[in-house]
Parts: structure tokens; sequence; C-alpha cells
């Protein structure tokens, strides 16, 4: 048994770096890095842990919304607090361009932000409380309005 436990510590250290410092879809923060420069300017931020109930209810429906956003303008990016591994989730944030939002919602989970990444206005906050169809609602809205930004070049 301590034998296990012994393994088991020693295969989550090994492990823990690349993925607390992957995105949304287990990316490496390298991967992250070289597409800062093409990222959309719609960013849908996840806050979450294993440990949190609203994270079990939200992250489904998200999933679920997300797999008919594959082709859409929008910069997913998960922040997983499981652990607690905050530096880590920092330099993610900053490879994002997302540290100002970072700083202020560290630590909290059970939420998604959409954020437009030029000004770091938060436009939207989803919640537990949101199903499927009104998460799509959202991303289709704010898509409109970054699109309608991106046009008139503000």
């Amino acid at each position: 048994m301590r034998l296990s436990l012994i393994l088991i510590a020693a295969l989550a250290v090994f492990m823990a770096p690349n993925f607390f410092r992957s995105g949304w879809d287990g990316t490496a923060e390298a991967e992250v890095t070289e597409a800062v420069a093409e990222r959309p300017r719609l960013a849908a931020v996840m806050f979450r842990s294993s440990w949190c109930s609203a994270c079990r209810i939200i992250e489904p429906r998200v999933e679920d919304v997300r797999a008919d956003y594959e082709d859409a303008a929008i910069g997913w990016v998960k922040f997983d607090f499981t652990l607690g591994r905050r530096e880590s989730l920092r330099e993610l944030a900053e490879a994002e361009g997302l540290t100002d939002i970072y700083s202020e919602a560290a630590g909290s989970t059970g939420f998604m932000l959409l954020i437009d990444r030029e000004t770091g206005q938060v436009f939207e906050m989803i919640t537990m409380d949101y199903g499927r169809d009104q998460i799509r609602e959202a991303l289709d809205r704010w898509l409109r309005v970054v699109e309608r930004l991106e046009t008139e070049g503000v």
C-alpha cells in the first residue's frame, strides 16, 4: 500500500507541470504560446477544479456546445485549480494574454467567462444556471459583437 502511494505521488509530480500548463484541449504551453499571435479575440475561459460541484454541472454542457463551435473564432482556455499550481496557471494566463482576468478570479471556480482579449472586458459570465441553449445564445451573441468590433476597427 505504501509503495503504491509513493508511486502515485511520484507520477503526480512528474506529470503535474504539463497538466497544469495545458490549454482547454490539453495542448502544451509551448503550443499555446505559438498560437498567441493568431488567437481569436473572443476567449471562453473556464475556471474549474475537480472538487467543484458547479463545475460538474457546467462542464458537460460547455463541452457539448463547444463541439458546435470548433470552427468559430473562439479561444478556449481552461484554468484548472485542482491541485493549486497557481504559478503554472499564471504562466498560462500570461501566454494567453489574460493576466488581469486571471489575477482577479484566480482560485474561484465553477464558471466560464466570455472575454474580449483586446480590451480585457468580460462580456458575460456563464454559470451552472445556463443550459446548453443559453450557452449557445451567449456564444453567438458575443461572436457577433466581436465581429462587428473588428469590422469597425475598434
